[in-house]
């Protein structure tokens, strides 16, 4: 049986091609979610009145997505720039999505600085940005959170 040794959520690193070294908030769960065929209804009935039944992977729903929060840092705009390469021309963007995607990693480190999980993220983009809250009042950090859709996440170690 392995030995346990919890990993902590604080001591990760994210990067992409171009966007490495960068102040990350925080990176959400990723997700992704197969779907299935045939379990719907019977796939027929035979001797003694027993049903039988297929059900058959059909793929994923989704591509793989994931929310990443970066702090703002003056004069950084390479995270916002990525986004605007990838949007349509018509939606005040680059219309570079193709060339725009990025692969990148996601590096997780246990309590003795040693990488303990990893996984390769394959041609991302970012689907969505938004800025957190400004207050006169507040004691926060501004935040940029952009949600990455990808073709494909592997956890590589």
């Amino acid at each position: 049986m392995p030995e346990l040794n919890p990993i902590p959520t604080s001591r990760y690193y994210l990067e992409f091609n171009g966007l490495e070294e960068k102040m990350i908030a925080s990176v959400g769960e990723f997700s992704f979610e197969g779907k299935t065929s045939g379990h719907e209804k019977p796939l027929a009935s035979t001797k003694g009145g027993k049903t039988l039944w297929q059900s058959t992977s059909a793929g994923f729903t989704d591509n793989p997505d994931f929310s990443v929060e970066t702090y703002l840092a003056e004069g950084d705009m390479d995270w916002y720039n990525w986004m605007k390469s990838t949007m349509p021309k018509s939606e005040g963007g680059e219309g570079k999505w193709k060339d725009s995607r990025k692969d990148g990693t996601l590096t997780v480190y246990n309590s003795m600085d040693e990488v303990v999980m990893q996984w390769k993220i394959t041609n991302a983009w970012i689907k969505s940005y938004s800025l957190s809250d400004l207050a006169a009042d507040g004691s926060e950090f501004v935040k940029e959170t952009f949600e990455i859709v990808c073709e494909d996440i592997q956890r590589t170690s």
